[in-house]
This record gives C-alpha cells, sequence and structure tokens, in this order.
C-alpha cells in the first residue's frame, strides 16, 4: 500500500460520473458489471459481466475519474456447457491469468466455484474450494468477493451471505453470519473467519436483502469489505445502501466503518457490487467502485473513484 501498511487510512471522493445506459463495445451491450480489476502492466481494466446468458463475458477498456472507454468485450468459454453467474474477477500477479468467482448454474448441476481463465476467457481449471462453502449455501448467495493477498501468495474468498446452517439472512431487525476464507493458491485453506453482516438498512415495501458484495486485501491481516444492502419499494424499484468496511483478522473479526455511501454527497447511491486497487496518482492508491446495473436503463452504471491516504 506504498507506506499505508498498518495504518490507520481515509478516503477522498475524487471523482463520480455515470456510462451512458446503451453504451456497447464491438455490438455487444455493456452492463451488469460484477468484478473488476486494474491491469498495472498495461493500464487497462477488466469488468466482468454477471450475464448469465450464453453471452458471458468480460470487457477491456481504460477507466480514469472523467469516463469510460472501452476497447473490446471478452466471451467467457467454460469448459462445460453452463452459464455462469460471474462475481469476482482478479488478475493473478504471479501469471497474469485471470480468477473469477461464479456463483454457479443449479439447473445445469453447477456448483459455485473459483475458476482460472486466460487473457481471450479459455478455461484453465478449477481452484478446489472447501465443500462446506457449498453445503447447505442459498441460491445466488454464494461467492461474491474474491481478493489476492498484496503477495500473491493468498486467495480471500467471501460468501455473499449466510448458508442455511449458518442462521438466517439479514433482516431489518439482525444481521446474518457469513464466512470469510483465506486459501493457498491451489485452494487450501489456511484459516476461516465468521463476519457478521449488517441489518438490513432500510425497511422494505416488498423485498431486501444484505450481504457482501466484495472485498479487497489492504495487508497480511487486513481487508476492505463492501457490504450492500437492496430495498424494493411498492413501486418495484430498488434502493440501495452501501458501506465498506476495515476488518482486522488478528483479533475477533473487527469491522470499521471507513466510509457509507448514503452520506457520501452528491453522488447518488447504486447497487456497487465491484472494487478494485487503481493507480497510483500523486503518491497515493486511488480506489475504484462500480455498480451493477443489471441491464435497467433506468439504473445506469456508476463509477467511483476514491482516494486513500493515511488518517491524521
Amino acid at each position: 500500500m506504498n507506506g499505508l501498511l498498518g495504518l490507520a487510512l481515509a478516503l477522498k471522493l475524487l471523482a463520480s460520473f455515470e456510462v451512458p445506459p446503451g453504451t456497447t463495445v464491438d455490438g455487444t451491450p455493456f452492463g451488469g458489471v460484477s468484478g473488476i480489476d486494474y491491469d498495472r502492466r498495461t493500464g487497462e481494466w477488466l469488468m466482468i459481466s454477471d450475464d448469465r446468458s450464453d453471452k458471458a463475458r468480460f470487457f477491456v477498456g481504460r477507466l480514469d475519474g472523467e469516463g469510460l472507454r472501452l476497447t473490446r468485450p471478452v466471451r467467457l468459454r467454460p469448459e462445460a456447457d453452463e452459464r455462469p453467474d460471474a462475481e469476482a474477477l482478479r488478475i493473478d500477479p504471479q501469471t497474469g491469468d485471470l480468477l473469477w468467482t461464479t456463483e454457479g448454474d443449479q439447473p445445469s448441476g453447477f456448483d459455485p466455484a473459483l475458476r482460472r481463465m486466460g487473457r481471450d476467457g479459455a478455461a484453465k481449471g478449477t481452484i478446489p474450494t472447501p465443500f462446506s462453502f457449498k453445503d447447505g449455501a442459498r441460491p445466488n448467495l454464494t461467492y461474491e468477493g474474491l481478493s489476492f493477498s498484496p503477495d500473491g501468495r493468498w486467495l480471500w474468498l467471501a460468501m455473499e451471505a449466510p448458508r442455511v446452517q449458518d442462521g438466517p439472512v439479514s433482516t431489518v431487525a439482525a444481521g446474518g453470519l457469513t464466512w470469510i476464507t483465506k486459501l493457498d493458491r491451489q485452494g487450501k485453506v489456511a484459516a476461516q473467519y465468521a463476519y457478521r453482516l449488517d441489518p438490513i438498512q432500510a425497511a422494505p415495501a416488498k423485498r431486501g436483502d444484505n450481504g457482501v458484495s466484495e472485498i479487497l486485501a489492504l495487508d497480511a491481516h487486513r481487508l476492505l469489505v463492501l457490504e450492500r444492502s437492496g430495498v424494493e419499494d411498492a413501486a418495484g424499484r430498488f434502493v440501495y445502501h452501501c458501506r465498506l468496511y476495515v476488518v482486522d483478522v488478528r483479533k475477533p473479526l473487527q469491522k470499521r466503518l471507513m466510509l457509507n455511501f448514503d452520506r457520501l454527497a452528491g453522488v447518488p447511491t447504486a447497487n456497487l457490487e465491484a472494487m478494485a486497487w487503481g493507480p497510483v496518482r500523486d503518491g497515493r492508491r486511488t480506489l475504484m467502485l462500480m455498480s451493477d446495473d443489471n441491464f435497467d436503463p433506468a439504473a445506469p452504471t456508476r463509477v467511483v473513484v476514491l482516494r486513500v491516504y493515511r488518517a491524521q
């Protein structure tokens, strides 16, 4: 973290903008972004879509505080006849390959999985993950967060919400209990941590939920955890409430609020699902977040750019 390891951190808003609805690249609709990562070697951003059709894909482009310039889409080519539900994407710092999570394709018999692929979207195998993660997992509430450790030796994998045996999902009255797991590069479990989610942040007229939407390693012991509540109103529209926490696993797992996006002045709320470290600016790291528009023209993709600095 360029001298920020072990220090208290703060965030400053640098920019926020929308990607225009209807944006396409090479005839492919842009949207559904659920995971992003930055390639420091090329200066490109990779953005994976959770489109569950047979057109699963990620996008490549340039992203800064002024806008997004897409260059190409890349189709995912799984090994089997699967329609994946992609949720997170990371560039392997050691090999340059891509790791990505899918929440599974239950109708076709595919469990949640952690996959490896090339830059051309071709499958390169699956990294084993604990059966205990999949056993009792609720549909569409599984492998949501993924991060490499800064040294590239370890992987962090987060469940979006509790498994059945972990108790109820979050309600307005109480938060559920989910899991964050540390794996080696071959998928062997090094440690697991119970993570207490927030309650749903507002009373829904219809449906509501709260869960982990992404994680990002700060150092060997600390993670950024992005939580998101989706609250459906009487008209069937969802309003989102997102919070960013720092979690230290060296103690009984503690979470400290860094940013409540509801209080970020001038930035409309959005379904923030993707988060990654960006380029260094003026000697300080940047943090990029992107929303999943669910291919809804009324909910355009939002990009939020933050500067990370040492708290005074």
